[in-house]
């Protein structure tokens, strides 16, 4: 991989600031940034905006009472994950529609969570996603939702360009895709692409605006998972990042039984 980029860690709190660090090193091979302000953390994204593949964002800032942190961040496509003291479903929906990646509570147990995501984030950055839809605003919002994964994302609005590009990339590692679409629909892209990329090779979503059978359809024909209409932002993340950690899971394994054979 490349030279090891930095996570930003704005905490307005130096015990704090220096409780995520440690963490974070003990945990990651990844050196912090730190800010302590809301001034700080924009000289950091401005001047180190290159260095920086992450950002921990604390909500509550002395010179920063309304969260502008967190837009700030985002604005400047810095994939965000939010660290705060309390938590309600408000702040759930305040945070899920700034375009956060994730958000924790300031908890032991929840800053494993957070260095696992830190270091998926990281990789996501060299893995490529494909996104199918002839929705052309319903494939912007799925291509925004991975972007703020870190990945690497590309198009196609339907199953017949779908093949072109995955042609054309053959190191795509993720398809997300719907069903109902011109040309070539959702199940037939997937039945094409397992024709030449297996479980353990590609990860496959299916969406649709229909659950039930569709969902066993999916399933069948050689889809890893699915994802129904209107997503949610927060389950695609999570499903994504679980694919993509499965993948990573695969690889590993095959590595070492190639190495373990005579």
């Amino acid at each position: 991989m490349n030279e090891l980029r930095h996570v930003l860690v704005v905490e307005d709190s130096r015990v704090q600031a220096k409780i995520i660090s440690q963490h974070i090193a003990e945990a990651t091979p990844f050196p912090t940034l730190v800010a302590h302000s809301l001034a700080e953390a924009r000289q950091a994204m401005t001047e180190k905006r290159e260095a920086i593949f992450v950002a921990i964002l604390d909500r509550n800032l002395p010179d920063d009472p309304d969260g502008e942190i967190v837009p700030l961040a985002t604005s400047l496509g810095i994939p965000s994950v939010v660290m705060t003291a309390t938590f309600d479903e408000e702040v759930r929906q305040k945070l899920l529609a700034q375009n956060v990646v994730d958000y924790f509570v300031k908890t032991m147990s929840e800053m494993t969570a957070m260095e696992r995501l830190i270091e998926r984030l990281y990789k996501n950055q060299f893995v490529k996603a494909l996104v199918v839809d002839d929705s052309r605003l319903f494939r912007s919002y799925l291509t925004t939702l991975l972007r703020n994964l870190n990945l690497q994302v590309l198009e196609a609005e339907d199953g017949r360009q779908a093949l072109t590009v995955l042609k054309a990339h053959e190191d795509i590692r993720l398809v997300v895709t719907d069903y109902n679409m011109p040309h070539l629909d959702g199940f037939g892209l997937i039945e094409e692409i397992r024709a030449h990329r297996p479980k353990d090779a590609l990860s496959i979503i299916g969406v649709s605006a229909e659950g039930g059978g569709q969902t066993v359809k999916f399933l069948k024909v050689g889809a890893n998972d699915f994802l129904v209409k209107p997503v949610q932002a927060e389950e695609c993340v999570c499903r994504v990042n679980q694919q993509l950690d499965m993948l990573e899971i695969l690889a590993n394994y095959r590595e070492l039984c190639v190495k373990a054979a005579p």
